[in-house]
């Protein structure tokens, strides 16, 4: 009886552990949403319109992201604030730092390397952090996006976005 009781105590203990450990990182998911928003929005004022662009510009959908970003952010604060102790999941800490790694370094490479090798980075490594293994499907499936998405600007909608070491693949 007494090892059943004491093997009850080391189970509560764990789980209330672990619920302590799901409660803090459910408060860094929020803060990092809410600094990567705030990150975006800062960003957007270093872009400046093309003459001929209406008031708009480029800087819409980066503001809009952000702005989506930070409210995000502050939801998941309420969430986690509302949540009743005891019943916080514990999350999984790997995947969000796979994640954030690749916007990082994405960032980072976006103008010296250019906007496809940046984006297909960001992909792969946010689907490293989504998936359970390295997969080359991946890396096919993000310099396929990567394409779309850098001939979609620049030939359909005639916005200029950094070639980089791929300019001597261009004609």
């Amino acid at each position: 009886m007494s090892s059943d009781n004491n093997t009850q105590s080391q189970n509560a203990q764990g789980q209330n552990a672990q619920s302590q450990v799901g409660h803090r990182q459910g408060w860094g998911i929020g803060l990092v949403l809410l600094v990567l928003g705030a990150g975006i929005i800062f960003g957007t004022f270093s872009v400046s319109a093309l003459p001929g662009q209406d008031s708009l510009g480029p800087r819409l959908f980066p503001a809009l992201i952000g702005g989506g970003l930070v409210l995000l952010g502050l939801a998941h604060f309420r969430l986690r604030a509302n949540t009743l102790e005891g019943h916080a999941d514990v999350g999984h800490w790997p995947s969000l730092l796979w994640m954030v790694l690749g916007l990082v370094i994405g960032v980072v490479m976006y103008k010296p390397l250019g906007f496809i090798p940046a984006a297909l980075v960001i992909f792969v490594l946010t689907a490293r952090g989504f998936a359970s293994r390295w997969d080359w499907r991946h890396v096919f499936v993000g310099l396929l996006i990567a394409l779309i998405a850098f001939f979609g600007f620049t030939k359909g909608l005639g916005l200029n976005l950094p070639i980089g070491i791929l300019s001597s693949f261009s004609s």
